[in-house]
């Protein structure tokens, strides 16, 4: 059993409560459901209503339909994933969740198509989770590189305008016809503020 079905077990609490026979009640009821062609609207609310009737269990709809479609449905097939399924489930939830609404029953449905296996739903949510957070994680770490080089891009120019700023000053003081004592000082001061702004940074 995979870590992701396990997972599933751990979060419903059915799994730890029930019984053989209550078990057997929702595979026959389900069973029954699918074959006069899922006329009922709410099963899960029917089988709450009769596991509490018949075996004293008292289990959410909720709780249950999760149950049916992630751990005890016979069809599921929880043999690890190939490369190819995965990748049809990041393409299909990438697509969907452009829309704001990733629809896990229609790729359950697509997957038991295309591949032959009948997936839980919570582990194709899973698997695309992982997928997202990976995708994050490196989005965020290209940020801070792309932030990291405009920094010293920054200080490049700085650098730069510094190298600029003394030739010129120093050029001023050769050409003192043309500037007065009082400019070449104010100058002066300008660049002690930038040199002591680059040693601050560096």
């Amino acid at each position: 059993m995979g870590k992701i079905i396990k997972k599933s077990i751990k979060r419903n609490q059915i799994y730890k409560k029930i019984n053989s026979d209550g078990n057997k009640t929702i595979k026959n009821y389900m069973a029954e459901w699918e074959k006069k062609g899922k006329i009922i609207k709410t099963p899960f609310v029917e089988l709450s209503k009769k596991l509490k009737d018949e075996h004293e269990f008292n289990f959410e709809s909720k709780a249950i339909c999760d149950y049916w479609w992630n751990i005890l449905d016979p069809r599921l097939d929880h043999t690890p994933y190939s490369e190819e399924e995965k990748n049809q489930i990041y393409e299909w939830a990438n697509k969907y969740q452009e829309n704001g609404n990733i629809q896990w029953t229609l790729l359950q449905a697509e997957m038991e198509t295309k591949f032959g296996k009948f997936r839980a739903r919570n582990e194709l949510k899973n698997i695309w989770n992982v997928k997202k957070r990976q995708l994050e994680a490196k989005s965020s770490n290209l940020k801070k590189e792309d932030d990291k080089n405009e920094g010293e891009c920054e200080c490049e120019d700085e650098l730069k305008y510094d190298n600029t700023d003394v030739e010129y000053v120093i050029y001023s003081i050769e050409d003192k016809g043309k500037h007065t004592i009082q400019f070449l000082i104010n100058k002066s001061v300008q660049i002690v503020q930038l040199l002591n702004m680059k040693n601050q940074k560096i």
